[in-house]
């Protein structure tokens, strides 16, 4: 989702391993941001379901985090997309910062 676009719009900010982590970091908190809004997670609502969701946002995190070192740290990436991506709260604010 976010790939493409980091990596279409280099404007001298070189993305380094600790931007991956930190856009990482704020897509498993929108998650989680999203998942307690919809009730889904929240401690009364079914425990398999929340247990679900929130493995589902670790692996979500855990993968971009992974991805984004291996292929896109190190290129050239706009700064302002960069501090959208880290400061979103929500999954809707993260599709914002990378739309064109």
């Amino acid at each position: 989702m976010l790939a493409g676009t980091l990596l279409g719009g280099g404007c001298g900010k070189t993305l380094s391993e600790d931007d991956c982590r930190r856009i990482g970091e704020a897509m498993r908190a929108a998650w989680a941001a999203e998942a307690k809004r919809s009730g889904s997670a929240e401690p009364g609502s079914s425990g398999k379901a929340a247990v679900v969701i929130a493995s589902e946002g670790e692996r979500l995190s855990s993968e971009w985090t992974s991805d984004c070192k291996r292929e896109l740290a190190g290129n050239e990436v706009d700064p302002g997309e960069v501090d959208c991506l880290t400061r979103a709260k929500t999954l809707d604010e993260l599709r914002r910062c990378s739309a064109p």
